[in-house]
């Protein structure tokens, strides 16, 4: 989780210099003619003020290394590897005072440093999808993950993707994944709470219309994301499916099952052990899901992921899903998913721009079910999607989300900006 270029340097971005042949590894008491390239080259980077040198690795050589590391944002190791003699070749290297002789390769450099460490934090996820994460500066905490104290640990870095909250009770980490070869961009959030800790739906004053993070921000939220927008078709006079808030139901009428069109108004219910479950549309009426113990009932679709499996409409042939035409487009996307009780995923996918042009809805099926989820649905996307972290929006840069009056939410905190 440090802000430091990963071990892979993914020197193909890189415009190199004239490379000369390395040994695996460099390290004091070394001699020969590698330690004396490795001396000229740092020369010309003004890591060493004279060539008058030895082709000795000593414990100057050693300092001046760790140097040029802390410079480039490395691990200060004192050793030259394969990869850090690529990268001292290469002209991305910074030099002593700071300065790149190729900035464009520099950039590169970092953006796949970035993806690398983002890709980590994916790998350790599905390695054990409940093992709680590494944090590297982060308070002492339980065998779960949680703090031992009552303080809060945030990390917001834009720069590299990665966004995190700690807390006694709750647990928030996000991170940005970029493909650029499918112009894709979405957030993956891993949210994890203690017993006694819930989701929690919040409603702006007076039910108005307003924009999703001021929302957030007059709840003091940790993170927000866009629900099932029930008011929408409320104000539409459209059938809203079957909706409940806070154990209150909003709406029991539903669909009927030779009622096509979009949404298909399924269900995800939401219970006091803090299990989701999703269910068809005309499964359970609003009384019953509140005589199962349900506090929360959110309607759109359709379902992605059940008992650990896909949900019927993603297991549709490519002829029969043509004929819901919208579950096929590429669109910004929300999904909401649970691993355990618990445990759940928060997934954004960034759509309808130059640079992320969206998913389809199979594709959110397939990573959630790869983050591990045992159940999922899909909730109101396209330009309702929005994704916020400590009051500020991740997903929406340079626009913002439809304003609405409800979102769902976990956790509290006066860290929050007013």
């Amino acid at each position: 989780m440090r802000k430091v270029l990963a071990t892979l340097l993914c020197l193909t971005l890189l415009t190199l210099a004239v490379l000369p042949a390395a040994a695996e590894q460099l390290a004091k008491g070394d001699k020969g003619e590698a330690v004396l390239q490795l001396k000229n080259r740092m020369y010309e980077l003004g890591y060493f003020s004279s060539t008058k040198f030895t082709n000795e690795y000593t414990s100057t050589v050693v300092e001046r290394v760790r140097q040029l590391q802390k410079m480039n944002g490395l691990k200060e190791t004192g050793v030259v590897s394969e990869e850090l003699w690529q990268l001292i070749f290469s002209d991305a290297c910074v030099a002593a005072d700071g300065s790149v002789k190729d900035p464009a390769a520099r950039a590169a450099l970092e953006e796949a440093a970035a993806n690398s460490a983002a890709l980590a934090v994916v790998q350790a996820t599905r390695a054990d999808v409940n093992a709680p994460f590494e944090i590297a500066g982060a308070p002492e905490r339980d065998e779960k993950g949680f703090l031992l104290s009552d303080d809060e640990f945030v990390i917001q870095d834009d720069t590299n993707g990665l966004w995190v909250y700690l807390s006694n009770v709750l647990q928030v980490v996000i991170h940005r994944v970029q493909d650029k070869e499918q112009r894709l961009i979405w957030y993956e959030a891993d949210v994890r709470t203690a017993e006694g800790e819930r989701m929690k739906p919040l409603f702006s004053e007076g039910k108005r219309w307003i924009y999703p993070r001021a929302i957030a921000r007059a709840n003091k939220a940790v993170l927000t994301f866009s629900d099932d927008f029930h008011a929408y078709r409320r104000y539409n006079k459209m059938i809203i499916g079957t909706v409940i808030r806070n154990g209150e139901i909003i709406s029991d009428k539903t669909k009927k099952p030779t009622q096509g069109g979009f949404p298909k108004l399924e269900n995800m219910a939401y219970f006091a052990d803090g299990s989701l479950k999703c269910y068809n549309a005309q499964e359970h009426t609003a009384q019953e899901y509140l005589e199962m113990g349900a506090t929360d009932v959110l309607a759109f679709g359709p379902i992605l992921v059940t008992d650990g499996h896909l949900g019927e409409h993603m297991k549709e042939t490519e002829a029969e899903a043509k004929k819901e035409n919208y579950y096929h487009y590429r669109e910004p996307r929300m999904a909401l998913g649970m691993v355990e009780p618990g445990h759940y995923i928060v997934l954004d996918v960034t759509g309808r721009t130059d640079y992320s042009k969206g998913v389809y809805l199979d594709w959110v099926a397939m990573k959630m079910l790869e983050l591990g989820a045992t159940e999922a649905i899909n909730l109101d996307g396209g330009w309702t999607t929005s994704l916020c972290f400590m009051g500020e929006s991740l997903n929406m840069k340079y626009s913002s989300s439809r304003k609405t009056t409800h979102i769902m939410s976990f956790g509290y905190s006066e860290l929050v900006p007013d």
